[in-house]
């Protein structure tokens, strides 16, 4: 019922025919440690069966699944397309990458679908978007995207589905050519693993797995083991987690210490109609803007109980934070607005315990949130 963790780096060949065959074949298990075990062979089984996708690689953190994208996919010369409503560290890392290597990159508000339009042109070689987007919760066609991708160059469309999760969405089968996450959020959804995954065809697949080989972003066996017994429960979770957040993003709407809720299936967003046509549930993210800014924000944050300020996401305790302070603070202000990210903006990762007891915590904080104000 619980698989064994395999935590060999070495495995003996019994012929001298079985080594030469496991040395010429990078998804062999039981070659060398680097090249994976067992236990990432089964989670990346998993994952590839949930996205509905040929293969998938298991990485070390998302952003080594991004990096491992990006290295196998783009040559100096190559132009690329992403976006600046995304996770802080996501674009700094795509900025790096691409003025590191001499690629030309554009980056882009995902918002406005025309800003693609005239973003790719035929010498864009990768095209990268995040839906939902941390923190503001923007999300992006998929489907509109990928045919102006294919219309306008022979790009390959990444998807970042990390807030969607393979439950809510379904990249792949909308017409992105690689689906990823950091499964450190739902996909591990214990707060006790940093992963990453992407998905796609075998022919991708291989070509990020061999940019993985030499750049060893590896994932530990029993991390890859903890992956497996989350994803076993992710569909229970996934569904609490859309209840409950479509509740307390409800709550927040009407409360009249907040100026504005993000939240994908309240009808009020302003992209609700892309969110019914691509996600099955609006997931357990919801970005919020309280009244009075920075210092109410700070002030909500450090007076909740039950919600854990906590930059992390996805585990089954809810989480909040202010992006402005400690997610995106990488970011210059300029560039935090351009990701649509204020000084008031709150992002709530809402757990799975009883919805009551998390409003009546976010009510008694911003209660206090109010005294500040006034």
């Amino acid at each position: 019922m619980s698989p064994p963790i395999c935590q060999s780096t070495a495995f003996e060949f019994p012929n001298t025919e079985e080594g030469a065959r496991r040395a010429a074949d990078i998804h062999a298990d039981e070659f060398y440690g680097r090249w994976g075990s067992r236990n990432e062979r089964e989670f990346e089984a998993i994952i590839a069966a949930l996205e509905g996708a040929e293969d998938a690689v298991s990485t070390s953190s998302g952003l080594a699944a991004i990096s491992m994208v990006f290295h196998a996919l783009l040559q100096p010369g190559d132009h690329c397309v992403a976006v600046h409503n995304c996770y802080s560290e996501s674009k700094i890392l795509i900025e790096e990458l691409c003025k590191q290597h001499s690629v030309e990159l554009t980056m882009i508000s995902s918002e406005d679908i025309e800003n693609y339009r005239n973003a790719i042109n035929p010498n864009t070689k990768l095209v990268y978007a995040e839906t939902p987007a941390n923190p503001t919760i923007t999300l992006v066609d998929i489907q509109e995207v990928s045919r102006i991708t294919k219309e306008q160059s022979d790009a390959i469309f990444v998807v970042d589905s990390t807030f969607a999760t393979p439950y809510n969405q379904q990249p792949l089968k909308l017409g992105a050519d690689i689906v990823l996450h950091s499964a450190t959020k739902y996909i591990g959804g214990h707060s006790d693993v940093v992963a990453g995954v992407c998905a796609g065809n075998k022919d991708l697949m291989s070509k990020v797995r061999k940019a993985f080989s030499f750049h060893g972003p590896k994932l530990d066996p029993f991390a890859a083991w903890l992956l497996c017994r989350g994803v076993r429960t992710l569909g229970l979770r996934v569904q609490k987690h859309n209840e409950n957040a479509l509740k307390i993003a409800t709550f927040l709407e009407n409360h009249p210490m907040v100026n504005k809720v993000y939240y994908p299936f309240l009808k009020s967003h302003k992209q609700h109609d892309i969110a019914a046509r691509q996600m099955t549930g609006g997931g357990g993210m919801v970005c919020f803007e309280v009244k009075g800014g920075m210092n109410s924000g700070l002030s909500l944050i450090s007076n909740v109980k039950l919600n854990k300020m906590a930059v992390s996401l996805g585990g089954y305790s809810s989480t909040i934070t202010h992006p402005a302070s400690m997610t995106h603070n990488l970011l210059p202000r300029e560039e935090r607005e351009k990701g649509g990210i204020t000084d008031g903006m709150l992002r709530l990762s809402v757990g799975i315990e009883e919805v009551e007891d998390i409003q009546a915590d976010l009510e008694n904080a911003l209660n206090q949130a109010n005294l500040v104000t006034n």
